[in-house]
């Protein structure tokens, strides 16, 4: 039975450059493009978990700076909207993640169709990375704002949790996200927020599975 993973490595032919960012369906992207032969590919990757995937599995890893342009690049989401607005809130790598998207001609995203829906689904937070010294500040504003917020802590060591870039997770939530676009473009807007885990006209199509096990490539529109 044709997979997520099967429709995505069809895409793929030799000499492209591909990114690859996180999550499982991506990290099975990976160890599928590691058993094709005659099938080389630059890869570049923002995640530091799937770039020790990809070099555990043998298949080497471009830094984006020597890169000029990306074919597809592949990622996963926690929330994705009828118009293909996302939320990537979980990873807390969005910032970089919208780095590599912005380089790429097509951003794929791979996920299960119960992740799809007409809005944002509310339980999944508005994340935003921000500066240390911008925290307290931050979290003022998303209280204005209506929304209830909390500062990430890290899951595995007492301290709070902190990106790539050495910055702090603030999650925001609320009742609803039908008002996502001004609350997102309010919190961008302040001093000390680094990015945002809401990508607005980012994602070019989404891989799928419906319920009936159908692999499906969705596109802008195609969802009414």
């Amino acid at each position: 039975m044709k997979t997520i993973i099967d429709a995505a490595l069809a895409m793929l032919r030799p000499h492209m450059t591909i990114s690859l960012g996180g999550g499982s369906n991506v990290s099975k992207l990976a160890q599928e493009i590691a058993t094709v032969h005659n099938l080389p590919l630059t890869i570049c990757t923002p995640s530091e978990l799937t770039k020790l995937k990809c070099e555990q599995l043998g298949l080497s890893v471009s830094p984006l700076s020597q890169i000029t342009s990306v074919d597809f690049a592949f990622d996963g989401c926690d929330s994705a909207d009828y118009q293909l607005n996302l939320l990537k809130s979980n990873g807390g790598i969005h910032t970089l993640e919208k780095i590599y998207a912005q380089t790429a001609t097509e951003y794929i995203i791979l996920t299960p169709f119960s992740r799809i829906k007409p809005q944002l689904d509310h339980r999944v937070p508005l994340t935003l990375e921000v500066l240390a010294d911008a925290v307290s500040q931050v979290l003022q504003l998303t209280s204005h704002l209506g929304l209830k917020a909390q500062q990430r802590k890290d899951q595995t060591v007492a301290s709070f949790a902190r990106t790539p870039n050495g910055n702090r997770l603030i999650d925001c939530y609320a009742v609803s996200w039908q008002n996502i676009e001004n609350l997102n473009f309010e919190l961008r807007q302040f001093n000390g927020v680094v990015g945002t885990s809401y990508f607005s006209n980012t994602a070019t199509a989404i891989i799928t599975t419906l319920d009936n096990k159908e692999v499906k490539l969705i596109r802008k529109g195609d969802l009414k």
